[in-house]
């Protein structure tokens, strides 16, 4: 497996695909195509892949963590996911509810005024699409909140997801992901 394909594999499961990635990327489908797979053309700098890892974690998607765990691997160290609770008042799917009606909200207002005019332009689609990337995420921490929420009241031995802290191999203290 190459640094590529750790952040390729990644992309292909995040929810909306590479596409919603390179809207949140503010860059084009095909440019981030290009950049994941590895084409001379396009170079991933370290920066944006940096970022791409970031938001797949964030949505604890398939193969979210095969870019740090390549990277940690090639570095000589190895990678555990972060164990480290969210607060308790970011674990609350009704906030995660009301997040989800302002971001709706949102969309449905830009694609209102983008259809003003009965045609949608580059730029308002660019809009569209970032105003859905973002209700998309609250959907995602939505349904982690609900699943937190939901393990809370079983006993551990029944949870089904367990995570890992992050250990720096420097400092033998959890890290943040």
């Amino acid at each position: 497996m190459s640094l590529h394909d750790a952040l390729r594999r990644g992309a292909d499961h995040f929810p909306g695909g590479r596409a919603v990635l390179s809207v949140r990327m503010s860059k084009g489908d095909e440019v981030l195509r290009k950049e994941l797979s590895g084409a001379v053309s396009h170079k991933l700098g370290a920066m944006d892949a940096l970022a791409i890892a970031r938001l797949l974690v964030e949505g604890r998607t398939p193969h979210c963590y095969d870019y740090p765990a390549f990277v940690a691997q090639e570095c000589g160290g190895r990678f555990v996911p972060n164990d480290e609770p969210e607060p308790e008042a970011s674990l609350n799917p009704m906030t995660k509810v009301s997040r989800l009606m302002r971001e709706t909200s949102d969309v449905t207002t830009t694609v209102i005024e983008a259809l003003s005019d009965g045609v949608i332009s580059d730029n308002e689609l660019a809009r569209i699409e970032h105003e859905i990337a973002e209700a998309e995420e609250v959907l995602r921490k939505l349904r982690r909140a609900a699943r937190a929420t939901n393990a809370a009241g079983k006993p551990k031995s029944e949870r089904q997801h367990v995570d890992l802290p992050v250990l720096d191999p420097m400092a033998r203290t959890p890290a943040s992901v």
